[in-house]
């Protein structure tokens, strides 16, 4: 088997190049590196682009530059301004990416990594906030500025005892403590000349609700920043698709339909709309199997088609191998009776 897709460690450096055979040595570093998901060449999808949205040398590089602020900002109200530099450069190389147009698809793939969870899903929630961000409209400055809000959500961890963010079942007290974490990010950020007063406002109401049901200060609908909102929804959904100390993460699929169930109710019906029309339930290069029985890879996730993807069938109903496989597009009148079943 050949690597359809390089594979990259959390800081964004190159581990095993694409089209390299798969050795029992390079199984020994997926396992090292806790690497959750491979990209296979494979000749029925060979036509077939998965191109990221977002580069994953720049996801790399957004957290290990978190990972260096809070170990050295450990205990500390106030972080260098060369560290918080190398932060903002690839929140600011993401957004430009995002112009003149959005090429690509947003990995929906959550942390697998309970060690890098606390720099890893930041910067992945950073990625996904200035797409929302970008397709309501909003521009250059105010799309940096949610970056770097979704980058530094958590921040205010850095003045609490170490542990909390991971913890399972928290006391009473300690719930408290975990409140307190998005006041304190704010604090942090709101002494820095770097950032605009929405960063700090957006890290301080990133865990506010739609129904008023959130914190610190229980705002309800449109009185929450927007900003915060889009971070909130964002950073709920890479929570729900990353491996945490009591659960494994959820499939894609699994994590966008609870943003659905809940419109109206924990998050913006209008955001929601926009989010499930930009992150796929079934990812380009995934295999699924149909309630008739076939079974494909997803050739393209149709964004806007909401769970309606195009699969590729390459096994009949009898589970009989396809000689030409072709495209079946489940966003079709004529195919609204298939329903994807199973992802394998």
């Amino acid at each position: 088997m050949k690597l359809g897709r390089a594979i990259y460690d959390s800081r964004g450096f190159e581990l095993i190049p694409k089209g390299a055979t798969i050795t029992p040595e390079h199984m020994q570093t997926f396992s090292i590196y806790e690497v959750a998901e491979l990209f296979i060449e494979d000749w029925r999808v060979d036509d077939v682009p998965v191109q990221p949205l977002i580069a994953p040398e720049l996801e790399g590089m957004a957290t290990q530059a978190l990972r260096t602020i809070v170990v050295e900002s450990q205990g500390e109200k106030f972080i260098d301004d060369e560290l918080l530099e190398e932060a903002e450069t690839p929140i600011i190389e993401m957004t430009r990416e995002l112009f003149p147009e959005v090429i690509g698809e947003i990995n929906a793939s959550g942390c697998q990594s309970l060690k890098e969870y606390a720099f890893q899903q930041p910067a992945k929630v950073a990625g996904l906030s200035l797409l929302i961000g970008r397709r309501m409209g909003l521009g250059m400055l105010e799309l940096a500025g949610v970056g770097m809000a979704a980058l530094f959500k958590d921040i205010g961890y850095i003045l609490l005892p170490s542990g909390l963010q991971d913890k399972v079942n928290p006391t009473s007290e300690e719930e408290l403590l975990i409140r307190q974490h998005a006041a304190l990010g704010a604090e942090i950020m709101s002494q820095l000349n770097r950032f605009g007063p929405d960063v700090a406002e957006s890290i301080y109401h990133h865990h506010e609700r739609w129904d008023g049901s959130g914190y610190p200060d229980g705002l309800s609908g449109k009185e929450i920043p927007l900003l915060a909102r889009i971070v909130g929804i964002c950073d709920s959904y890479y929570e729900m698709a990353s491996k945490r100390p009591d659960r494994p993460g959820y499939m894609p699929h699994e994590a966008v339909e609870y943003i659905m169930a809940f419109s109206g109710d924990l998050f913006d019906p209008e955001l929601v709309g926009i989010f499930t029309r930009q992150v796929p339930l079934y990812p380009t290069g995934i295999t699924v199997k149909l309630n008739t029985g076939e079974t494909g890879i997803i050739s393209n996730s149709n964004l806007g088609h909401i769970g309606r993807p195009t699969v590729r069938i390459c096994f009949d109903e009898r589970s009989r191998q396809i000689k030409e496989p072709y495209d079946l597009d489940l966003a079709q009148p004529g195919n609204q009776g298939r329903l994807i079943v199973q992802v394998t």
